[in-house]
């Protein structure tokens, strides 16, 4: 007996492990969230393909160009696992509803069986005179009574065996309804995951195509390379003595109850603040990186730096003071030093500046004209973000 209970009660758990697994809510993304992440990814793709298009302008490859492609390339990989994620959670929902539908199909053939029988059985016994001699060769009025509520009861029970009959054939139909469903939603998303693996394979080829034209230039690429990290060197340690300057203002004077009132809703907007660009994507990341095409060559971004389309223009993240418009050297443009309390945020790679020292801005207001560079058509925004002077990695602080 015991040994019974413990094999029922296994039984049941392995029952309930294998539905839980098998369930689309179980471990996986659900169906809305990676809907949601394909759409997002797609509305990149879409825009990077807006950037691309200002390229076409310029005959010659760059690696703007490249590196935008290869954003693609991220972008509709992302798009193939979230496809795959669906699919699986799909084939999972299958998996199930086909058990159920087994289920309910043993359940409802199990009730007809009982039906045909309970038929067989009234019309053996249709005679209305059967029904009477059968009650009145009772032995007394209790035994008489009680095969009269049998009869009635019996009566009752047939009806009931038909509504729950047709109730479990309207459930398996609904079933069977959603289980068509699911297997077209799998068909329509294995299309889409042949169309995004040729779109893969068809950049894949396009990157490598116009990465083998820049090769025969390595050697003038290495030479602008190393020109712009001379002028970016020379603007970090500009940048670096004048927030030196702001920060030891900050160790004499102290901050004002409203600028350290500023500096505390600026820290608490980290990861909400609004980006320095109406529209744009991150094209270059915080910290140090190996070039990626260039072999033995190491670069070093003390911010980020934003592709955005021309005739943009850059946008404080926060409100606050512009403490300096720096000129960026070897170039005609400029950057913009934005004091909020003891945070500072700098706007770098503007041609044409409309905000001028001492002037409070707000958030999202427009602070000068984004730089086109006619090399490549690229119009990109360098933002950096400071807390006294330490640099900070803008990304942390930008609203996803």
């Amino acid at each position: 007996m015991i040994w019974k209970k413990l094999y029922r009660f296994f039984l049941t758990l392995t029952l309930t492990v294998v539905f839980f697994l098998l369930s689309p809510n179980g471990f996986s993304q659900s169906k809305t969230q990676l809907n949601k992440q394909i759409s997002q990814l797609e509305k990149e793709i879409a825009y990077t393909n807006k950037l691309l298009g200002t390229t076409l302008k310029n005959k010659d490859d760059s690696y703007y160009k490249i590196e935008l492609i290869a954003r693609q390339i991220s972008r509709h990989e992302k798009i193939l696992i979230s496809i795959q994620k669906e699919i699986h959670n799909i084939n999972n929902s299958i998996n199930s509803k086909q058990l159920e539908i087994r289920k309910k199909e043993a359940e409802l053939s199990a009730l007809k069986e009982e039906y045909a029988k309970m038929i067989y059985f009234a019309n053996r016994n249709r005679s209305n005179y059967d029904k009477l001699m059968f009650i009145f060769s009772s032995k007394d009025f209790n035994q008489a009574y009680k095969r009269l509520k049998y009869f009635e009861q019996y009566s009752h029970y047939r009806k009931n065996q038909v509504k729950l009959i047709n109730e479990r054939q309207k459930s398996l139909d609904a079933d069977i309804k959603i289980l068509e469903v699911n297997r077209a939603e799998k068909l329509s998303l294995r299309l889409k995951e042949t169309k995004t693996k040729e779109i893969l394979s068809q950049k894949k080829i396009e990157q490598q195509r116009s990465l083998n034209k820049l090769k025969s230039k390595e050697r003038s690429l290495k030479s602008k390379l190393r020109k712009k990290e001379k002028q970016k060197t020379a603007l970090k340690k500009e940048i670096a003595k004048i927030i030196a300057r702001e920060a030891e203002k900050i160790k004499k004077y102290a901050l004002t109850s409203a600028e350290i009132k500023l500096s505390g809703s600026f820290e608490n907007n980290k990861g909400k603040l609004p980006w320095p660009v109406e529209r744009g994507v991150l094209f270059s990341s915080f910290g140090e990186h190996a070039h990626p095409y260039l072999k033995g060559i190491k670069t070093r971004n003390d911010g980020i730096d934003i592709a955005t389309d021309e005739g943009s223009q850059a946008r404080a993240v926060f409100d606050g003071e512009v403490r300096s418009i720096i000129s960026v050297p070897g170039t005609a443009n400029y950057a913009i030093l934005i004091k909020h309390g003891n945070y500072f945020t700098l706007y770098s790679n503007i041609t044409k500046a409309i905000v001028s020292p001492g002037q409070k801005v707000k958030a999202r207001q427009n602070l000068g004209l984004i730089y086109k560079d006619p090399s490549d058509q690229s119009t990109k925004l360098q933002f950096q973000l400071w807390k006294n002077t330490s640099k900070m990695n803008p990304i942390n602080w930008l609203a996803k």
